[in-house]
């Protein structure tokens, strides 16, 4: 008793809403289940992509976050509902069965001396925080049933993310793909926004984008656990 079992939902923070919806639903095929504003954080956006029954993909958007470049090492929110850049992670949030399962994590967290606030009622969810170790913003979550697209996509923030009628129906019934056994070639590697490496690695690691996959499974797959079993042994 007392133990996460799961994501409930991971937050992140975007500065371009409807792209970050279109990417999710089109490209990877999650349903767009929750499009309204944040509870108690003025002028922000919250969206849900529903990955299960109780499991989704968040992202956040306020108007602070377009003031804040992406850099990489600073990313941390330092609240739970603070502006970080687009593209970082605001918090983790980890599901659990029951709101009795809840209080029996919350114990644990302040036996151990973390300061923890909640539960609280968001109406899809009861959920609580704390800041864990390195200024990670944690959440436990738990939701008594799925989240209903009907009554939580606000049509006020649909209508500001400039998402249209034909484009929301898209994204909660996102087309479905016909798989091609990994046939499909890769693209050109600056047609999309791609990885960004380190200036001291960047010509080393900027190889990869022109290696084919089994080149880049080769170079970079390590299978064997460092302390693998000995299997079979007498």
């Amino acid at each position: 008793m007392g133990l996460p079992n799961g994501i409930h939902h991971l937050a992140i923070a975007t500065r371009d809403m409807k792209a970050q919806i279109e990417f999710f639903t089109q490209i990877v095929g999650m349903e767009l289940v929750a499009l309204y504003w944040m509870h108690g954080v003025p002028k922000t956006f919250h969206a849900f992509l529903r990955l299960g029954d109780h499991s989704s993909l968040a992202f956040v958007q306020g108007p602070e976050m377009d003031s804040i470049e992406p850099v990489p090492g600073v990313s941390h929110a330092g609240f739970t509902a603070g502006p970080v850049a687009g593209g970082a992670m605001q918090h983790v949030a980890l599901n659990v069965d029951s709101e009795e399962e809840m209080l029996a994590i919350r114990d644990r967290l302040r036996t151990h001396g973390h300061w923890v606030m909640g539960p609280i009622d968001h109406g899809m969810c009861k959920s609580m925080y704390l800041a864990a170790p390195e200024g990670l913003m944690l959440e436990f979550a738990t939701s008594e049933s799925p989240i209903d697209a009907d009554e939580w996509i606000d049509p006020e923030v649909v209508a500001l993310c400039g998402i249209d009628a034909s484009e929301l129906a898209r994204y909660r019934r996102p087309p479905s793909f016909a798989e091609r056994g990994g046939a499909v070639a890769q693209p050109d590697p600056h047609a999309q926004p791609n990885f960004v490496f380190p200036p001291e690695q960047r010509e080393q690691l900027g190889a990869l984008l022109h290696m084919s996959d089994e080149q880049i499974a080769t170079l970079l797959s390590f299978p064997t656990p460092p302390v693998p079993k000995q299997r079979g042994a007498a």
